[in-house]
């Protein structure tokens, strides 16, 4: 089946939780709400809208609740994007390169996460890197995140028994790739792309790739 590209309003319209409205100064946001207020809207309208009188009128609450919360805009922003650090995982933390057999599980465990987009949101991480581009601090962030994920999918391929060198490039090839696809902005419908993993895998894994598959079998 063909793939189509993701538009800006395409992406807008997927289904984003949210903390319920209720009367303005009948509800009490928590911290959690009001920072997942800010990611929506970091993702719908991008950076310059996430301000605190936006996401009081999101959340259909008065401003006085955000500064409960945040000392300043600034802090507001610096929490964003420690929550981005830190939920929206590339590599699941579970990660075991200690045999074969974990290293297998490990890497099909990510790439399963990324195909059903549990526990890592294209659309956060989009988002975060379009702000990167009019910010140095988070650009810096950004990069750093980049590095820590490619080492982390370089354990895997050496886990396999790849080469150090070998191991690194593969790395560096999966991740961007993966990373491309999103800011391409291809959409594809579930089972096209539940059905099309196996032949990714055999590409973007390689020989001790398949090789594992068959010793673990």
């Amino acid at each position: 089946m063909a793939t189509k590209r993701l538009t800006s309003t395409s992406r807008q319209k997927r289904k984003l939780t949210i903390p319920s409205p209720g009367r303005k100064g009948n509800i009490k946001v928590t911290l959690e709400g009001w920072l997942n207020a800010a990611k929506v809207i970091l993702i719908e309208e991008g950076i310059g809208a996430v301000k605190a009188d936006r996401l009081a009128k999101r959340l259909n609450v008065t401003r006085g609740g955000f500064y409960h919360h945040f000392k300043s805009h600034h802090s507001m922003l610096e929490l964003l994007l420690k929550d981005w650090q830190q939920t929206n995982r590339f590599v699941p933390a579970s990660l075991d390169t200690s045999t074969i057999a974990s290293t297998l599980k490990s890497f099909r465990e990510m790439t399963s996460n990324l195909v059903h987009e549990s526990g890592f949101d294209p659309q956060y991480d989009m988002a975060i890197r379009e702000w990167a581009r009019i910010s140095e601090p988070v650009a810096r962030v950004v990069h750093a995140v980049d590095e820590e994920r490619i080492e982390a999918i370089r354990r895997l391929y050496a886990g396999f028994g790849y080469k150090p060198k070998d191991a690194i490039i593969r790395a560096r090839v999966m991740y961007w790739h993966q990373i491309g696809y999103y800011s391409i902005g291809v959409e594809e419908a579930l089972s096209d792309r539940e059905s099309n993993l196996d032949t990714y895998l055999e590409v973007l894994g390689g020989e001790k790739y398949l090789a594992a598959l068959r010793t673990t079998k």
